[in-house]
């Protein structure tokens, strides 16, 4: 389907000007405006309209997450590392090396640039990356680490994988494009090998999950502890993490080692 570009960025622009101007009414109402020219959504809006309880979104629209990246990857590193302080790839290689056997066959899901490659490559044989963004799949390409890449929305991808289980699972920053993990947790487990591992970051919920003033979603340590054990899945390792900096002020968050137990 096609989008009238222009008519979508007027809109857009009006609805943001409207939310700056604290015209939330006006706001939501040119938001869900955008939603009928791309219902599609690659400005996430139903992100924003869930601040202001007009919309629930389970997860946040694919064509908005391969849209935010895209137009980022060139300068996704020294963004999200040198400006926002991510280092979440490197927790989780040592809140997990204990517990993972090498040389372990990898799944790394919303690889971006391989930033969690580089920091599992000492425990892993094979590395699979899959991400919504192709222009990160380049990226991730480039760091010569990677087997496999896959286009596509980490969800769809465990459910529809038919090939060999994964020895480990390391989904960092995915989870905050996620509401209900209830699928995810799901089509994790049938993905990995008994005793397999998952490997994943939230931001921080005080209770169930919620969208956040960022657009993005997080999570309660209970709902994840819960989510997971429904499918299989044990929390063996957890950690509080600040899982990057907003305008100079660290976002909470928290880091699982989950293990297959069927």
């Amino acid at each position: 389907m096609s989008v009238d570009e222009e008519a979508l960025g007027t809109a857009y622009d009006a609805a943001r000007a409207a939310e700056d101007a604290g015209d939330i009414e006006a706001a939501t109402r040119l938001f869900r405006r955008c939603l009928e020219i791309d219902p599609d959504d690659h400005c996430g809006v139903v992100m924003r309209l869930a601040k202001y309880g007009a919309a629930t979104p389970a997860a946040a629209p694919p064509s908005y997450v391969a849209t935010l990246f895209g137009q980022h990857a060139e300068a996704f590193d020294a963004i999200l590392v040198g400006d926002l302080g991510y280092d979440v790839p490197a927790i989780a290689r040592r809140l997990a090396g204990p517990f993972v056997t090498p040389p372990a066959r990898m799944l790394d899901l919303g690889c971006g640039t391989g930033l969690a490659g580089v920091a599992f490559a000492d425990l892993a044989g094979e590395i699979v990356g899959v991400d919504l963004a192709e222009e990160m799949l380049e990226m991730t390409d480039a760091r010569g680490i990677y087997g496999d890449l896959y286009v596509a929305e980490a969800v769809a991808f465990l459910e529809e994988w038919d090939e060999a289980p994964f020895d480990l699972v390391v989904a960092t920053d995915v989870w905050p494009y996620l509401g209900d993990l209830t699928a995810f947790a799901g089509a994790a487990a049938r993905c990995l090998v008994p005793g397999g591992l998952l490997v994943a970051s939230t931001e921080r919920a005080e209770a169930g999950w919620r969208v956040t003033q960022t657009q993005r979603f997080a999570h309660a340590p209970a709902y994840i502890h819960a989510t997971h054990a429904a499918n299989g899945l044990e929390v063996v390792a957890e950690e509080p993490v600040t899982v990057r900096l907003e305008e100079g002020v660290p976002v909470p968050g928290d880091l699982f080692v989950l293990k297959k137990t069927g």
